[in-house]
């Protein structure tokens, strides 16, 4: 799993207040950035994490059956999607990771991408067209062609639930008959649903290029139909999406 050092705190979960010293001193305070998660660089051996015991450090609970993990994507309730929460020992102390803000989003940072694109090799055709559009226009998007050298040498797994769980501000999700019978896009979806519970608010923006119904994403979530709406309209929605979220976090 990839972590993400606070910029603020440097992975202590914790900003010192003047005059006070050592990052283990009596007075720190919380990382106003990272809410006292505190994630940290696994490059430094001795602040190297230990995870969720019932998660795994992925936020999420591995059902035994996986197919009523598929249809529900249980968040972990110990972590709230966060995944990790505590560090080991350090010297004759333990420091225990505060958990996520019960109120607060599951993301201490900032989001990576606008846009972070789920889809089957199946519909590459479509989906490249709309991939390369919207990069023209100035978004920020993880669309998979895009990213093969970053994603070289990866443990592939780990970084795709990363980037769906955690670094997008919205999922676009390409639904077809390719999409449902893929491993690979159910553990992007699966990822994906996880960040949608855990914040409870719209993330997820299905696009459905043809009637198949896909396991575990429910019906209730409205969708854009590509063959109704094209890709001139697909991509123009898009816009207006991320133009508008843009303008309510600026009010």
């Amino acid at each position: 799993m990839l972590i993400i050092k606070c910029k603020i705190c440097g992975g202590s979960g914790s900003v010192q207040p003047a005059g006070s010293f050592g990052i283990f001193g009596d007075n720190r305070k919380p990382c106003p950035s990272c809410k006292g998660a505190g994630e940290l660089d696994l490059n430094v051996p001795q602040e190297r994490l230990t995870t969720c015991k019932f998660c795994g450090g992925r936020g999420i609970i591995r059902s035994i059956d996986l197919a009523i993990f598929a249809a529900t994507g249980t968040v972990c309730p110990t972590c709230k999607g966060l995944g990790v929460l505590e560090r080991p020992q350090i010297g004759a102390e333990k420091m225990t990771v505060a958990k996520a803000d019960q109120e607060g989003p599951s993301r201490p940072h900032e989001p990576q991408y606008d846009i972070a694109i789920s889809f089957a090799g199946e519909d590459r055709s479509i989906v490249h067209h709309y991939a390369e559009d919207i990069k023209t226009k100035g978004l920020n998007i993880f669309y998979a062609d895009f990213e093969e050298v970053d994603l070289w040498g990866t443990n592939l797994y780990d970084t795709l639930d990363t980037v769906y769980r955690l670094k997008a501000r919205y999922c676009v999700m390409f639904l077809s008959k390719h999409y449902a019978a893929k491993v690979w896009t159910n553990h992007e979806r699966q990822s994906a649903q996880a960040r949608a519970l855990t914040e409870n608010k719209e993330y997820i923006l299905p696009v459905k290029l043809d009637n198949t119904e896909v396991p575990g994403v429910l019906p209730t979530i409205v969708y854009l139909d590509y063959v109704k709406i094209g890709h001139a309209g697909l991509v123009k929605a898009t816009l207006e999406k991320l133009s508008r979220h843009r303008s309510k976090k600026a009010e």
